[in-house]
């Protein structure tokens, strides 16, 4: 029977999308279970001590900001210090009734947690909010070349390649990382994914499939923020929507330049380093920064569409769930695993990854198209319960139960 869950997740507060998985997973968890949640930087989301949640936070910070280079180098690779930690938590647990999930590891945590979870035979749950599992760069990307890399992981081929966002003596690094990560969880008996969309539990199934040691993978959908109020006046609304970190994969210059050209109302929710480059070169389109809660939902209120144009696969599309719950069409490129979430021509387009034509031709096309008819089939398939934290608790008790008793 589960007592016990223990989360591990870099941050202890929510920073990004997994983070807010993880954060809220483990306050929806602490109704049934003893919640633990393991991680390394603060603050600590204030919320999970009310509800019971204990909390081990070593305090430390995540590779990118931590002042000593040499240290961080050597410490992402492997942490002994933050292992004891762990390995203390987990001592005072009994295995055959605790599971450990982990979410996020790669900023902050290292591998050096499985051989905790090796050593002590715990049943471990992977969640694939990325590809760091598989991929050394985490994203399946060519950085430098903006596109999707199709080479084998940790082939001589891949080795090779400068992929790196930034350089490739990081691409080592993280190609180092890897090496030692695959060799510790190698030593895992009872190791279970998660993926959150179709497309990735593809990719991942073939890759541990063609392993020697084959993993079970499940789907659960991440939950997601649903509006629910009445849906967008779409025939009132000209605000063509974008909302993500303004990095390269992202492809916000391609939004921008498809807009622009195309002369429609842009509005774009995010930051990141490339926002003063993109405010420079196109001054026609609102940049308004990250906003969440309400001063997010007047945003959406004026969308007539939602534009999602990353470049590289995306392992959900969280923002396009948000946006449908709105009843907003969304325009989403072929590739990615938010197309997953739009019929063609139905709730919304599809274009061609990473082409500018093609994306300006679904504009065209939606700015053409009868979208309250669109809009009225994205709120006839839209099951807000399904996107809902309720139910994605219910759905991981049900695989934490099913690895249990499989165990």
């Amino acid at each position: 029977m589960l007592k016990n869950v223990v989360i591990v997740n870099d941050w202890a507060s929510i920073e990004g999308g997994a983070a807010n998985v993880a954060i809220n997973s483990a306050i929806g968890l602490a109704e049934m279970y003893s919640v633990y949640l393991f991680s390394a930087v603060r603050p600590i989301d204030s919320r999970l001590k009310k509800v019971g949640v204990n909390v081990i936070c070593i305090g430390k910070k995540d590779i990118l900001h931590d002042d000593n280079r040499l240290r961080a180098i050597c410490k992402g690779l492997w942490d002994n210090e933050t292992k004891r930690e762990f390995e203390r938590l987990l001592t005072t647990l009994d295995p055959a009734e605790s599971i450990v999930h982990f979410h996020t590891w790669t900023k902050a945590l290292t591998a050096s947690l499985y051989a905790v979870t090796a050593k002590m035979d715990f049943k471990t749950v992977i969640t694939l909010h990325d590809f760091f599992c598989f991929c050394p760069n985490g994203g399946f990307y060519n950085y430098q070349r903006n596109e999707i890399c199709t080479k084998k992981p940790m082939r001589l081929t891949c080795l090779a390649c400068n992929c790196d966002v930034r350089s490739y003596p990081q691409k080592i690094w993280r190609s180092m990382r890897m090496m030692i990560q695959n060799r510790v969880l190698a030593k895992n008996r009872k190791i279970y994914f998660i993926s959150i969309s179709d497309l990735t539990r593809r990719i991942c199934t073939s890759l541990i499939n063609s392993s020697r040691n084959s993993r079970k993978v499940y789907k659960v959908v991440d939950p997601v923020e649903i509006n629910e109020n009445q849906p967008n006046k779409l025939l009132d609304n000209n605000v063509y929507l974008f909302m993500a970190r303004l990095s390269p994969e992202k492809g916000g210059e391609l939004f921008c330049q498809a807009i622009t050209d195309l002369n429609l109302k842009g509005v774009v929710l995010g930051d990141g380093y490339l926002r003063n480059e993109l405010m420079e070169r196109y001054p026609n389109i609102e940049f308004v920064g990250w906003v969440t809660g309400k001063d997010k939902q007047v945003y959406f209120k004026q969308a007539k569409a939602f534009v999602f144009t990353s470049l590289w696969y995306e392992t959900f599309g969280l923002s396009v769930a948000e946006a449908r719950s709105y009843g907003i069409p969304c325009i989403v490129p072929d590739s990615c695993a938010a197309s997953e979430q739009v019929i063609d021509g139905e709730t919304g387009y599809l274009f061609k990854t990473g082409d500018l034509d093609s994306l300006k031709e679904a504009l065209i096309k939606y700015e053409n198209a009868d979208i309250q008819v669109m809009q009225n089939n994205i709120m006839n398939n839209f099951i807000a319960d399904n996107w809902s934290l309720t139910s994605h608790i219910k759905n991981l008790v049900q695989v934490y139960n099913e690895i249990i008793i499989e165990s």
